[in-house]
Parts: structure tokens; sequence; C-alpha cells
């Protein structure tokens, strides 16, 4: 019944480049946020989970 009502639409075809192209740029945007915000960031989010509630030190943004 599906396959009727899908072939039933007019330029249907387009959905997926659109899907694919929606895929793609996620990724890339993800790619590039990661690299930008460098290695020191993501090494002092790792050591998070392995510091007691006592010993976290919180940076705080400049006001």
């Amino acid at each position: 019944m599906y396959k009727y009502v899908l072939r039933a639409m007019e330029d249907i075809g387009i959905y997926p480049s659109i899907s694919l192209i929606l895929f793609f740029g996620f990724f890339v945007g993800l790619i590039i946020y990661l690299i930008v915000k460098g290695k020191d960031y993501w090494k002092d989010a790792e050591r998070l989970p392995l510091e007691d509630d006592d010993n976290i030190n919180f940076k705080q943004s400049e006001q």
C-alpha cells in the first residue's frame, strides 16, 4: 500500500538527495567543531569522570 502512495507523489526523488546532503553536512560540521575546539578542551573533559567532587576545578567565564 505504501509503495503506491509514494509512487503517486511527484518529485519524490529529491528527498533522498536532501537527506544525504543533510547527513553529510551534519558530520562535516561536527568534525569542524571538534577540530576548532582543540585537544586542550577535550583533555580537561576526559578527566572529569575520574575526579572526585571536591577536586573539580570549574572554569568560570569572564564577565
